[in-house]
């Protein structure tokens, strides 16, 4: 009798995961021919929303796609002997803008901070960055060229603090979660050989892109997160950049004398949720000519205004301060505000963009300000992945020589866009 019910359980608990399976792969497959190749699905396509994707195509299809883009082979003949040999034939010069080294660097990645007067102009009914566009004594700026647009922010967080770039990695959800390992070397690790103590500051939650264990992986002596930012001023349920900084200065003047700080920090202000209105969120700006009556634009644009705002009492409390201080900011990526809002910037319908016309899609903001004396300018075009190392050439730092051969490269071409990459010419 007993012999009989075990069988009966067994028999059930098949059946039960038999009925699970089937409706898995019915769920999985239940909008995409399995007959097609996946190869012959348009990786744009796919990866234009991952959310889109696992709802178009399929939960088992979409993640057999990310899983296979996981995995790629050595290149041919690579070795550690052949890097030593790559090694030898740098010969890069640094070029300092200074002649001081600054005893704090802070590099801020804003989030989603970006200027769509890139791809084409509008009219608002007052300037938006009237800070960053005053800026100019000690200062450079430049456009950024990242490979994330409306998300994916850890990928231009990774190639700035590695200087791998994201166009020749193959595709995943996040470099962070994929590919970082212990002892990742990056910028972290350098600065604190040459004495700095090194300190990540995001004002969510500590496990978002796996930042906790990355950072560590990284060298970060500290990491202050969530927690930190209890009783900082809040807007649309994120931190404010102004909220954020104040924790920076705090963290700041708690160093001890002669302590060399390098302060790695990822806001969250302007976040995406631009389809919603918030009784705690005051709108200033809005477009005026012809592409106005966007909600999402004109959200997304007031929010640019309050990252400003905060920009500048950051800079106005360093410039106060006489240890020397570099500051860099940029976008991580542009905002995903209205579709129809992009294509009147374009002219044209998005699917009609030449490479170079989408790449613009892909540029964010980058300034670096000194309250010390620095030669001012201009980039034109720099992507994210070489902008570790032009950090620590102005800075007057030590380069590694990945950071000389990042530099070098950067000579003959000066940016990976998203669909290309540029030439000096």
């Amino acid at each position: 009798m007993k012999v009989e019910k075990l069988r009966l359980k067994i028999r059930g608990i098949f059946a039960g995961v038999y009925v699970l399976f089937c409706g898995f792969w019915m769920t999985a497959f239940y909008k995409y021919d399995i007959k097609e190749p996946l190869a012959d699905i348009e990786d744009d396509i796919f990866w234009w929303s991952l959310e889109g994707s696992y709802q178009d195509f399929g939960y088992a299809t979409s993640t057999a796609i990310q899983v296979s883009s996981m995995f790629f082979e050595k290149p041919e003949d690579y070795s550690a002997a052949e890097v030593e040999k790559i090694e030898e034939t740098i010969d890069y010069i640094p070029q300092p803008v200074s002649d001081t080294v600054p005893e704090n660097l802070i590099v801020i990645m804003n989030e989603s901070l970006s200027d769509m007067r890139v791809i084409g102009d509008f009219q608002t009914n007052e300037e938006f960055f009237p800070f960053l566009t005053s800026l100019e004594e000690n200062t450079v700026k430049g456009n950024l060229y990242v490979q994330v647009f409306g998300g994916g922010t850890s990928n231009t967080e990774y190639e700035v603090l590695t200087g791998n770039s994201m166009a020749f990695l193959p595709y995943v959800i996040s470099a962070f979660q994929a590919y970082c390992e212990p002892e990742e070397y990056g910028l972290a690790a350098t600065l604190k050989d040459q004495g700095y103590t090194a300190v990540a500051m995001h004002p969510n939650l500590s496990g978002n892109w796996n930042r906790k264990t990355v950072y560590q992986y990284m060298g970060f002596d500290e990491f202050i997160s969530s927690g930190g930012f209890l009783d900082a001023e809040h807007m649309r349920n994120y931190v404010t950049d102004m909220g954020d900084y104040q924790k920076l200065i705090e963290r700041y003047e708690e160093k001890e004398e002669g302590e060399k700080l390098f302060i790695f920090n990822v806001t969250m202000q302007n976040h995406g949720g631009y389809e919603y209105a918030a009784d705690d969120f005051q709108e200033e700006i809005w477009v005026t000519d012809d592409l106005a009556g966007y909600e999402q634009a004109d959200r997304y644009l007031s929010l640019m205004k309050k990252s400003d705002e905060a920009f500048e009492y950051l800079v106005s409390y360093f410039e106060a301060v006489e240890e020397p201080t570099m500051i860099v900011m940029f976008g991580d990526h542009q905002g995903a505000v209205e579709t129809e809002f992009y294509e009147g910037l374009y002219g044209k319908p998005m699917n009609e963009l030449s490479a170079e016309e989408a790449d613009l899609q892909y540029v964010t903001p980058l300034v670096i300000w000194t309250n010390y004396e620095m030669e001012s300018g201009r980039i034109e075009q720099i992507s994210a992945n070489y902008l570790g190392s032009l950090i620590l050439e102005m800075a007057n730092l030590e380069l590694t020589p990945y950071n000389r051969l990042l530099l070098e490269t950067r000579q003959e071409i000066p940016a990976f866009g998203k669909n290309g990459y540029y030439l000096a010419d």
